[in-house]
């Protein structure tokens, strides 16, 4: 005869969406609109938009989208505005909390799958893998694979795309993989944490999209990265 505690349903994971924002006025809203209104096995989904010191009405049209907006005065940098949002997701109860770009360049269809490791509990950390493919300016191609190839051989390793910011983590083990990083290097570190942990890192392959080929990590941004993945290393 089934227990008392074997009969009790199962609580059904909270979802907090963090996606930080600079001077996005004009793309947030698509970015809101595309976002799952319901993904299977979880109750609810919290979106949270961190305005990060936007000079236009960034966090105006996030909250007319019925969206949390929290907004930092002025522009901290992405690994700032992230640390704002997953805060903000564990105040409000969240269990997984996904982050994900502003700019329309990642596909908020991608979020299931993404979220699915982690629901099931096949993995902690899930990270968006984007494929090498002709969508990816050629230059972001060179540095995505230098960059994972150094991954590899400094921390050991294999990541496909050690750059991607489409994530997903359980809330629980935040303190785990909480960065320090203000800048791009954002998703660097969490990876070096996560695997400092030895938490399990499940890999999904998620859409390639590029609107503009002036945005994202630069190359003084790359150099950058790989000096905080040595430094890293060195203090291991």
């Amino acid at each position: 005869m089934p227990s008392a505690r074997d009969a009790a349903p199962r609580r059904v994971p909270r979802l907090g969406i963090v996606i930080p924002a600079r001077n996005e006025a004009q793309r947030i809203a698509t970015v809101l609109g595309s976002v799952p209104e319901r993904i299977d096995g979880i109750t609810e989904r919290l979106v949270i938009v961190v305005d990060d010191g936007s000079t236009d009405d960034t966090a105006e049209v996030a909250r007319s989208h019925g969206v949390l907006a929290v907004r930092h005065v002025v522009n901290l940098g992405k690994g700032a505005a992230l640390t704002t949002g997953c805060l903000a997701a564990l105040d409000a109860g969240c269990d997984i909390i996904a982050v994900m770009d502003a700019d329309g360049q990642h596909e908020a269809g991608d979020l299931p799958r993404l979220v699915d490791p982690v629901r099931l509990d096949r993995a902690d950390l899930a990270i968006g893998v984007r494929p090498l493919s002709g969508q990816m300016p050629a230059a972001m191609r060179l540095g995505n694979w230098g960059l994972s190839t150094a991954f590899r051989l400094l921390f050991g390793l294999r990541v496909s795309d050690t750059q991607c910011g489409l994530r997903a983590f359980r809330a629980a083990l935040y303190p785990r993989i909480q960065w320090h990083a203000n800048d791009y290097s954002v998703e660097t570190e969490m990876l070096i944490r996560a695997t400092r942990a030895q938490l399990r890192i499940a890999q999904v392959e998620v859409g390639t999209v590029y609107h503009d080929r002036y945005k994202g990590t630069t190359v003084g941004d790359g150099v950058k990265i790989f000096g905080d993945m040595l430094r890293f290393a060195i203090s291991r």
